[in-house]
């Protein structure tokens, strides 16, 4: 923000006179207009700060998704029924949790960049479990679906009824549908992937707004002196 452009903004009109009543007009005129710019700047600040949390959360979730991927790819052959069963659980509520995180910033208002980049996360997801004809045998394997909004639904009765009868192969399934989403996610966290680039980017504005903030105060206190 440049306060001499914005105060001439306020000012300009003002032709002739005196040194004296120019200077008079201006600090007249700079109070209310400082206001509105100070208003601007922490509306943003505001809405910047709730879509970095939200892009928190999403990076967090993404996080704990990549872990729990990766302990369905580690799975040994000794693995028992249940704990097969509670390593898809807790990747099903991870994914889940991811897919909910990223609809969060997507909805977000700050950023239409940022809100861009959540949904990608969400078409990323679904693209990962939906092109890759192995992923998709997996997932049918697991009583597995992923729905029009990202997230999974599961058909308990059908996992359960595959890991009696072919409990190779649904560590097998389970492997394959755990590495393509570990390797999705560590994509997306990378600096340069969708998630990584999207932070950079809030955070950057958020930096330059607080800067802008810190001026237009420091100005306020030199005008009022």
């Amino acid at each position: 923000m440049n306060i001499n452009v914005l105060l001439n903004s306020g000012t300009s009109g003002a032709q002739g006179g005196s040194a004296s009543a120019s200077k008079t007009a201006t600090v007249g005129a700079a109070p209310p207009l400082l206001a509105k710019a100070g208003q601007r700047i922490q509306s943003a600040l505001d809405a910047t700060s709730a879509q970095l949390s939200k892009f928190g959360l999403l990076k967090s979730a993404l996080a704990d998704g990549q872990v729990t991927a990766l302990a369905l790819t580690q799975l040994s052959s000794s693995a028992r029924p249940e704990a097969v069963t509670t390593a898809l659980g807790t990747f099903f509520k991870t994914f889940n949790a991811a897919i909910s995180a990223a609809t969060g910033a997507a909805n977000s208002a700050a950023s239409t960049s940022a809100s861009s980049s959540a949904r990608r996360v969400i078409s990323d997801s679904k693209s990962a479990l939906r092109s890759d004809p192995a992923v998709v045998d997996a997932m049918k394997k697991l009583g597995l679906t992923s729905q029009s909004d990202g997230s999974l639904v599961q058909d308990a009765k059908k996992f359960a009824t595959s890991l009696a009868n072919d409990p190779a192969g649904v560590r097998a399934a389970l492997a394959a549908v755990g590495k393509k989403v570990e390797v999705l996610n560590s994509r997306e966290l990378a600096t340069s992937g969708t998630v990584g680039a999207a932070l950079t980017g809030l955070n950057q504005q958020n930096t330059a707004l607080t800067t802008q903030q810190k001026a237009l105060k420091a100005f306020e206190q030199t005008a009022s002196s």
